[in-house]
């Protein structure tokens, strides 16, 4: 959704885009095919610098990183100090830092790890884009031997019943029509979901969220997340079996009978009939963050794990987004990650963390994670933020502030980015554990949020 200009500073004459943030990051992204492995400041511990970094930083962020006044870390306090110490945020870990120079502005126990809700999926994010690239997509494909058919899901996070190119109304087609001019017109089908492995439901989950929407058990072939039926909220339990029955019954409908449907690995060795490609990466990020898709984070997350440990599993998968994370320069001390969606009140992750992966987002150093900017959500227009920051004491942050929302009881977290009064852009993060209400602990953090983009704080 496109958004209008805000005027900033005192001159009036700095105007500044969310959208345009968006369409650069963009371009930087779909030029990359690949993993770029950078170094991220460890805040702290680094010396700041005067000037803009010396990685690839977007050219049109320097005349902010030249001529934007930076706030004063005695200015944000003021701002912001009295409501970081509200009760509704409960014990609290924030930090806010100039990206360019790398400056602590706002520190309150960054360090501190706590559990983080659906800010965890910036993490799985970063790590998704450097273990795989932005553009790239996995394959659903359909192969056989003699009669016997078999279908093998690749972890698409976005396949669809009938929409799209990826659809599996579109490989039930192209199957059909292969198999039906070699003369075949009877098979058994076997489905083979392998890629993944371990326990569908993730460490700490409850049994319960599947048939309450909140998360479908992972797999490595899925359709259209696993609902029950179309627009329903409540998964199944077995979403590789959907799958397999509804392409039996696609394939029936165009001549093919399925004499028997079982699941079973495919053969090493086999005819290729039929493949279509997931959307790419970026895309998927895309959705996973704007919506905060649980379904698509645990199943690009499972996806990390193969590539980087071959081991498709929640257990895999966590210790690759943490290796991989390290290996960009995160600190891998503030991390303890148990799953790609931040459902699990087992992840427990600093607010320095997540700042380095957006610090890094910003500067250009790490240029595959243009994704993230592009994701996520902007206040009060799209996605989890759509809804919020239409109050009065908030509606100066709407347009200004792109950010990862994140709640679970108990639990409130906003992390990303803000476009202060001056025209400076800011990293902040906020994770907020044993909050007596999720609800006024959101209230409270957009306060906070909005008191930045307010801020000229020199």
């Amino acid at each position: 959704m496109a958004t209008q200009p805000r005027a900033l500073g005192r001159t009036g004459q700095v105007a500044f885009s969310v959208t345009i943030l968006s369409t650069i990051l963009a371009v930087v992204s779909v030029a990359l095919t690949g993993p770029v492995l950078g170094s991220v400041p460890v805040f702290g511990s680094v010396p700041t610098v005067d000037g803009p970094p010396p990685g690839p930083i977007p050219s049109e962020y320097r005349p902010l990183s030249q001529k934007a006044p930076i706030p004063t870390p005695t200015g944000v306090d003021r701002a912001i100090g009295k409501l970081t110490q509200d009760p509704t945020v409960g014990a609290l870990s924030m930090l806010v830092v100039d990206p360019v120079t790398g400056k602590e502005l706002f520190a309150e126990k960054p360090t501190k790890r706590r559990t983080p809700a659906s800010v965890n999926k910036v993490l799985t994010a970063a790590a998704v884009l450097s273990s795989l690239g932005p553009l790239y997509r996995t394959t659903t494909k359909v192969t056989r031997q003699s009669d016997s058919v078999f279908l093998i899901g690749g972890g698409d996070p976005l396949m669809s019943r009938t929409k799209g190119t990826n659809s599996l109304k579109a490989l039930a087609q192209a199957t059909a029509d292969k198999l039906l001019a070699s003369g075949t017109k009877s098979i058994t089908l076997t489905y083979d979901d392998s890629l993944f492995t371990g326990p569908a439901l993730g460490p700490g989950w409850k049994s319960s969220y599947p048939k309450l929407g909140v998360a479908a058990p992972v797999s490595a072939l899925t359709v259209g997340a696993a609902r029950v039926r179309p627009g329903a909220s409540a998964r199944v339990d077995d979403p590789a079996q959907q799958s397999a029955q509804l392409f039996a019954q696609r394939l029936k409908k165009k001549g093919i009978a399925v004499r028997k449907i079982d699941r079973g690995k495919a053969p090493t060795v086999s005819v290729g009939v039929a493949s279509v490609q997931s959307e790419t990466m970026a895309v998927a990020i895309d959705t996973m963050l704007t919506e905060s898709d649980n379904d698509v984070a645990e199943i690009l997350a499972h996806l990390v794990g193969v590539r980087v440990n071959g081991d498709g599993s929640f257990f895999g998968s966590s210790r690759a987004m943490t290796s991989v994370l390290a290996s960009n320069g995160v600190n891998a001390a503030g991390l303890r990650l148990a799953d790609g969606s931040g459902l699990s009140t087992k992840n427990r992750v600093s607010a320095s963390a997540v700042a380095q992966v957006l610090t890094e987002m910003v500067r250009g150093d790490q240029p595959e994670w243009a994704s993230i900017a592009t994701g996520l959500p902007v206040a009060g227009r799209t996605g989890t933020l759509e809804d919020r920051f239409d109050s009065k004491g908030t509606r100066a942050g709407a347009d200004v502030i792109r950010a990862k929302t994140g709640s679970l009881t108990g639990v409130s977290s906003l992390a990303g980015t803000v476009l202060d009064e001056s025209g400076r852009l800011l990293v902040f993060v906020m994770l907020g554990n044993d909050v007596p209400s999720v609800y006024s602990a959101r209230n409270t953090m957009d306060r906070i949020a909005t008191k930045l983009a307010k801020c000229g704080c020199t």
